[in-house]
Parts: C-alpha cells; structure tokens; sequence
C-alpha cells in the first residue's frame, strides 16, 4: 500500500492510495481536511498535519478496507466511527514525536 499526500490549502489535502488488488494496482482518491484546531486537539501540533493524516489512514485501513472510507472527510469525524482514535493518535504522537 502507498500513500501520496498532496496539500492543496492550508487545511485542504488530496490523499491516493494506492493498493494491489488480485495483483492489480487500485488507486482510491480521498479529500481530508485538517485545521489547525484539529492538529492541536489532537497533537498538541506536535506533528505536522501530513504525519496525521498518513497516521490516520494507517489506522483506518487497520480497521475496514479501502472502499468503505468516506472519500471527503474532516479528520475528527474519525472519532465519530472510532472514539478510540483521538488516545491511538495521542499514543502514536508521545512515541514519534521529536
């Protein structure tokens, strides 16, 4: 699986995912959006909003497959579908962060 994250705005991101499918290639494309409120909530901005969201879908692929994610979502609509994403996030944070 590879992840590409494009910024396109201040809190606006293209994410493509691509995945191997019966040894073909599927690319999946996803809009996420992550203001600065949320990065702080969530880190304490100690990542950058890029490291969250490649955290994020390493989280949610653990859960469900590919085609079930929302293909445009806010990054704390996450913790509606997962209350425990917010403590994975603060867990990975205090372990990666500089």
């Amino acid at each position: 699986m590879k992840l590409t994250i494009i910024a396109r705005g201040r809190d606006d991101f293209g994410v493509i995912v691509n995945s191997e499918e019966l040894h073909k290639t599927k690319q999946s494309i996803f809009k996420v959006n992550v203001t600065d409120a949320d990065l702080y909530e969530l880190t304490e901005s100690r990542i950058d909003k890029d490291h969250l969201i490649e955290f994020a879908f390493t989280f949610l692929l653990e859960r469900e497959p590919v085609g079930v994610i929302q293909s445009a979502f806010n990054m704390k609509t996450i913790s509606h579908y997962f209350p425990e994403f917010p403590e994975a996030v603060k867990s990975w944070v205090d372990e990666n962060a500089e």
